[in-house]
């Protein structure tokens, strides 16, 4: 922090201001941690305030947001469908089908001969 000796001469701060600038310069470099809580609440405290003094999206843009979400959602379910059924279209493959029907197929041809 800026000591005295820091601060360029053509800035005057007045005698009342440098006592409790150097209280609160000495309690920062003793308490760093609760020096950081504190900011980091008054931040979150700051950003609380903004979202309840800001006014509201109008009801079209939460449809609208809605509705992307909707979008996103659908669009995730129809990918994961795909792959299950590509998977089970690689794993029929790999029944061999083609063998168990010609196979079941003589049989049946055999019990009409």
């Amino acid at each position: 922090m800026n000591t005295p000796s820091d601060i360029p001469p053509d800035i005057h701060i007045p005698s009342s201001m440098t006592k409790p600038v150097t209280q609160l310069e000495s309690y920062v470099r003793q308490h760093p941690g609760s020096t950081m809580m504190l900011a980091a609440g008054l931040g979150i405290a700051a950003v609380l305030i903004a979202r309840v003094l800001a006014p509201p999206p109008p009801p079209r843009n939460r449809a609208l947001h809605m509705l992307e979400d909707i979008q996103q959602q659908l669009a995730s379910l129809a990918h994961d469908s795909a792959q299950a059924v590509g998977k089970g279209v690689d794993s029929l493959g790999e029944l061999h089908l083609d063998r168990s029907l010609g196979t079941i197929s003589r049989r049946f041809k055999k019990l009409f001969h």
